[in-house]
């Protein structure tokens, strides 16, 4: 029987390989794009408010680039 090892989530984010990864992206994306032309756009149609208990919500460039983190 042939026992097949798994990465655990922990393993995945402490491992320095990935995190080499993660950084030529950032640094590729940042690279690539004029994120001040892209923050203009998003602030024609996302405007900051505040929460129900008075947090600040977050910059709508910052859910941009968490979306395409994502994808």
């Amino acid at each position: 029987m042939q026992k097949t090892s798994r990465q655990s989530f922990a393993d995945t984010i402490c491992n320095p390989r990935t995190r080499k990864i993660k950084a030529t992206f950032f640094k590729q994306m940042n690279s690539l794009l004029d994120w001040d032309s892209i923050d203009e756009i998003i602030k024609t149609h996302y405007h900051k408010g505040k929460s129900a208990t008075g947090k600040p919500s977050y910059s709508g460039l910052l859910l941009f680039k968490a979306c395409l983190l994502g994808t």
